[in-house]
């Protein structure tokens, strides 16, 4: 569903604007950033904003616009490949190891973007929580489900153990 061919770059950088896209830049690329089991621990209990900086925000954003035509072309397997937009130039061993001048303009622009965006696309992150939540609840309740299935087929076509102190047993004893 979200292969190369379908993750549109300007939806990704359009941010809170697009939900849908912005979800999915936050289940993908930030969650990464930050840190897959640190943001496992708290997506379904706090605010995207509580656990993603304005600063990690806007650096994963310009990442995703710094390599995307790299790596499409990449997985298009083109002859010539396309460069990432704002990794300073360098040699040997120093290349791709910088931001130009040009990149750290651009993340300045994200960050104040994203700053502005948290005001104003405020419901976005509650929605997002809440989305988190509900699908927690329901691996949870499937999870139980599938559990009470399993022990539910473990106990066909067992019999119950006679007990020693029913009616039956003290007739027996007579």
């Amino acid at each position: 569903m979200h292969g190369i061919k379908s993750v549109d770059l300007q939806k990704v950088m359009a941010g809170r604007e697009d939900e849908d896209t912005f979800c999915w830049f936050l289940d993908e690329i930030a969650t990464v950033v930050v840190g897959t089991s640190a943001v496992e621990q708290v997506k379904c209990e706090k605010l995207p904003s509580a656990w993603l900086s304005p600063s990690l925000e806007a650096f994963s954003l310009l990442c995703m616009e710094n390599c995307f035509d790299m790596v499409k072309s990449e997985v298009k397997e083109e002859r010539v490949k396309a460069k990432q937009r704002y990794t300073a130039n360098g040699r040997g061993s120093k290349k791709n190891q910088g931001w130009s001048q040009l990149g750290i303009c651009r993340y300045n622009e994200l960050l104040q973007k994203v700053r502005r965006e948290r005001v104003t696309y405020q419901r976005v992150d509650e929605r997002y929580l809440r989305r988190k939540q509900k699908e927690k609840m329901d691996y949870d309740h499937e999870k139980l489900r599938r559990r009470e299935e399993a022990n539910g087929s473990k106990e066909t076509g067992l019999v119950a153990a006679g007990d020693d102190f029913s009616s039956d047993s003290e007739s027996d004893s007579d």
